[in-house]
């Protein structure tokens, strides 16, 4: 099993989420950045769904009591095993009593790390993935964060050579962000709104939740449209009265009243995800078409990709 020494309240147990409940007002919930999680479990060559450790923020020390392959991904920075740097996102080998820590960050917000077959927990709702927002999932099914002492079991491994992710598949996370949106027509914004949503510059400000990312922008879009309560989809961007984007993240409410303008793509929600307060993030119209074969193409990368 892996012994947490050290945690924070955005160190959780996640899988690729929480389906079919939506209309009970339960969240999906999931990773933030679903493709680096993919990535965690492809390389280990584990089904893309099995249950990992999502690392917010950097400060987890965990403690490998069996042997086994672990993966790393994501965000990265000063982490180590025994004292040794890791060298970059992939595969690597721990012997029973290795020590992982995972520092500061120099890239990124949220780090995975899965082992060789999953982790074993229990899940709820067909779903492991914790939602603190719903007390549901996690290590004890309530959706709590892990905490120092918690432990999650896995199989015992036999040790297989370093491997890296290859360095095509490696995204950046502290470039300028341009977000790939689909735009809806149905809450008709005018096309002097709609212009500028996609032609300033907005920064990811600190009001940044599993539920949401609000950006802030130099000029507010009219969002004087009245509606009533509708579903409202996973990186779906709301416009509220500030006129200053919300981007709907994965612990977001089933219903929502703000306009909405449009809906990200999943690798654009995963790269916003990665985004620190401060970062600078802009729009792109793209064609429902488009969007659809780009997830196709994970779909047939990494499997049930979601």
């Amino acid at each position: 099993m892996i012994r947490i020494k050290q945690a924070s309240p955005m160190h959780t147990v996640q899988d690729l989420g929480r389906f079919g409940f939506a209309s009970q007002g339960v969240a999906q919930a999931g990773p933030m950045d679903s493709i680096a999680a993919c990535w965690a479990n492809c390389i280990l060559n584990n089904s893309v769904n099995h249950p990992l450790i999502e690392i917010g923020g950097g400060g987890l020390v965990a403690q490998f009591t069996m042997p086994v392959n672990f993966a790393i991904t994501g965000a990265w920075g000063d982490f180590t095993l025994d004292g040794q740097p890791l060298i970059g996102p992939g595969c690597y080998p721990a012997n029973a009593g290795s020590v992982l820590k995972t520092g500061w960050l120099s890239s990124g917000f949220f780090t995975y790390l899965a082992v060789e077959g999953g982790f074993h927990v229990e899940p709820v709702l067909g779903s492991v993935a914790t939602s603190q927002r719903d007390s549901l999932g996690g290590t004890r099914g309530a959706g709590k964060a892990l905490t120092s002492g918690d432990e999650l079991p896995y199989e015992a491994g036999r040790p297989r050579p370093l491997k890296l992710i290859p360095r095509r598949y490696l995204e950046s996370y502290i470039t300028p962000l341009v977000c790939d949106v689909i735009i809806r027509k149905s809450d008709n914004f005018d096309s002097v709104a709609t212009d500028l949503f996609l032609n300033q510059n907005y920064t990811v400000t600190k009001e940044q939740s599993r539920l949401g990312y609000r950006l802030d922008g130099q000029s507010s879009i009219n969002s004087n449209r009245p509606r009533y309560s509708v579903p409202v989809p996973l990186g779906g961007v709301q416009i509220p009265p500030s006129g200053q984007p919300i981007v709907l993240m994965r612990d977001h409410q089933s219903l929502g009243g703000y306009p909405m303008i449009g809906t990200l793509t999943r690798k654009s929600l995963s790269l916003l995800a990665q985004r620190t307060p401060g970062k600078v993030v802009s729009f792109r119209p793209v064609s429902r078409d488009k969007a659809r074969t780009e997830f196709l193409m994970y779909q047939k990368l990494f499997g049930d990709f979601r």
